[in-house]
């Protein structure tokens, strides 16, 4: 079995097989300390893994839930994503919230067109941290890339997130302040704007382009002052610049 097993986590490293047994894979001691045990489908361990009292701890808890097998350092290395895997590795369930959970936040950050997979884990790390519901837009990072699911430090597991596409994003926010972090002359500054006035939704564009025309269309700009020399702040950096205040303002 473990051999048809380690069929499917080869696979699991092309995108369209992700998408099409809604599975994907988590490594490491600390990301799959979070992962919830009811959407585990397998998962493997090495017997050096073992030998730490955490990681031993672990995978007594996860055996109740999921079937685990102990397979060799060699052959985790042939399959994992990671450069020096930590010798754990499951085979996980995707969960996604559905549109209207999403909306149902106060406060919601939208991705439009974020490539960079580091800077999508790490939004959604943020997101996760001040209590911000996502929705992922056309063009951004796959949400179950291995290199997303590391940066979101296990907030994946837990983040109400959703996927769109443009038009059912805007159908959806219909009732709801819509702004865009961009620059232009009639951008307000982020802290001047009144977070407490309505539920928001705020939209974050891609590294090289930024937000799309179509949602500026329909947005109110907001920006952060810079004094140095940088022509722009990363986009996860921005994120959490923003999202801070909106979440400070709000009651």
């Amino acid at each position: 079995m473990s051999n048809a097993q380690l069929k499917i986590v080869r696979k699991l490293s092309q995108k369209k097989f992700r998408n099409e047994l809604k599975l994907f894979v988590a490594e490491g001691l600390r990301l799959c300390e979070e992962v919830p045990p009811a959407q585990i489908e397998f998962g493997f361990f090495t017997r050096e893994f073992l030998s730490d009292e955490r990681a031993a701890a672990l995978i007594a808890r996860l055996k109740r839930f999921a079937p685990l097998e102990e397979i060799s350092s060699a052959t985790l290395e042939k399959f994992s994503d990671t450069q020096t895997p930590q010798g754990i590795l499951l085979v996980v369930r995707q969960r996604l919230s559905t549109l209207e959970d999403v909306a149902a936040k106060k406060i919601i950050a939208v991705l439009d067109g974020v490539q960079d997979p580091g800077n999508v884990g790490t939004i959604l790390r943020t997101a996760e941290a001040f209590g911000v519901g996502v929705i992922v837009l056309d063009g951004s990072a796959e949400l179950f890339n291995p290199k997303v699911v590391r940066a979101s430090m296990g907030a994946i597991f837990y983040l109400p997130v959703t996927i769109a596409s443009r038009d059912e994003f805007l159908s959806a926010m219909r009732s709801r302040e819509i702004l865009a972090a961009a620059v232009d002359s009639t951008a307000e500054i982020y802290w001047r704007h009144d977070f407490t006035r309505s539920p928001v939704a705020i939209v974050f564009g891609s590294e090289a382009a930024g937000v799309s025309t179509e949602i500026l269309d329909v947005a109110k700009k907001i920006f952060i002052p810079m004094c140095g020399h940088a022509e722009s702040l990363n986009v996860a950096t921005s994120a959490a610049i923003i999202l801070s205040e909106s979440v400070r303002q709000s009651p």
